[in-house]
């Protein structure tokens, strides 16, 4: 596909507008060098290596993933420094974990003694030490201990199991998706951050280091990162942006990287339009975490159409009578999805786009939820 006319491709396709997917980039990477915290982006987002390297290039200082799958998969293509934002619980997880250790700097999160434990004992076993850090819940009410008095109870069972390496604390202010508008995103992001940052200080005034003090989620992530005293950032959608994050206020139409090509495959009375990409190219994703502002599953900014109802392989749009009458069958539409990280998730491939051509494809690694 590489040099195929944007036109002239088979539908439906994931592209990635390359330019304004590395302006993002580079923005992001300004912000942190701007407030001086290290940017660790979530590669969960995209999973692809031609991404990740752009990333690193533009000066992270290592990668986030999600799962296991995941950090093993980038560590085999040479990546060294990861971290796993989030709990890995079982014996093969945790011998798998360990023995990574061999290859890379592969950190992850505990939020239980239990947790902690498995992955201290594998470790011991394997002759290796696995670097953690301790989730504390901002308020997303997901995993994670509280803030405060819970996390020290953790860290200081942490770091007396040999085996572990106790780097720090994190957090994900996921529920920020949830915010109704961008003043309530930017209270949840500042408590975000001076939470974390009490958390640590906590710790560190009882003894037990805390370097690392990290925020994660794109909507948050320009005020939880300018809060003193944080030290990392983790966004991961910021690359692509997408419906929701326009919707609450973090990017603009036009800083949407990703979109979905499609074609109209019927267009049964004036009133409808069909198109060949329903939810298992779009996902049915009304936004993360609770938000239910957004209408449809994707917007056609050139002609201003809104892709109201998915099946599995079918896109339907309702448009009023005598609207969008030039619209025929073989047409193409291109949609900003919903959420952009789970539609490059059930992806094989995105293709990377200029000037109206396929210049990179990007494989997209360990597809779907991983293990």
């Amino acid at each position: 596909m590489r040099g195929q006319q944007v036109d002239a491709l088979d539908t439906p396709a994931v592209l990635v507008e390359l330019d304004v997917l590395e302006r993002n980039i580079e923005r992001m990477a300004d912000f942190c060098r701007a407030h001086n915290v290290a940017l660790r982006p979530h590669a969960k987002a995209h999973k692809t290596l031609g991404i990740a390297r752009r990333q690193l290039a533009g000066g992270a200082s290592g990668l986030t993933v999600a799962k296991l799958d995941e950090a093993e998969a980038f560590v085999e293509a040479g990546f060294a420094d990861l971290f796993i934002a989030n709990e890995v619980v079982g014996a093969t997880k945790w011998r798998r974990l360990a023995a990574l250790q061999r290859r890379a700097t592969v950190a992850v999160g505990v939020d239980s003694l239990a947790g902690a434990q498995g992955v201290a004992e594998a470790a011991r076993a394997e002759g290796t030490v696995v670097p953690v850090l301790i989730e504390v819940d901002s308020g997303l009410k997901r995993a994670g201990v509280q803030p405060g008095g819970a996390a020290l109870e953790l860290a200081t069972h942490v770091v007396s199991l040999s085996g572990l390496m106790l780097q720090g604390v994190f957090t994900h202010a996921g529920h920020a998706y949830a915010a109704s508008d961008s003043v309530e995103v930017e209270r949840i992001g500042r408590l975000e951050g001076e939470m974390l940052v009490e958390t640590a200080r906590l710790l560190r005034a009882n003894g037990v280091a805390s370097p690392v003090v990290s925020v994660g989620s794109t909507p948050t992530v320009r005020i939880a990162g300018a809060v003193d005293g944080v030290t990392e950032v983790r966004p991961g959608n910021y690359v692509f942006y997408d419906r929701m994050q326009v919707g609450l206020g973090s990017a603009a139409v036009d800083d949407c990287a990703l979109s979905v090509l499609v074609s109209v495959i019927s267009r049964p009375t004036p009133e409808r339009i069909v198109v060949d990409a329903g939810s298992k190219t779009f996902a049915l994703d009304l936004g993360a975490h609770g938000n239910e502002s957004l209408r449809g599953y994707g917007y056609d900014r050139e002609r201003d159409l809104r892709l109201e109802r998915l099946s599995e392989e079918h896109g339907v749009l309702s448009v009023p009578p005598g609207r969008h009458a030039s619209v025929r069958v073989g047409d193409r539409l291109r949609f900003v999805p919903n959420h952009a990280c789970t539609t490059a998730n059930l992806a094989e491939v995105l293709l990377g786009i200029r000037d109206g051509c396929v210049e990179e494809v990007l494989p997209v690694l360990v597809r779907g939820g991983g293990r």
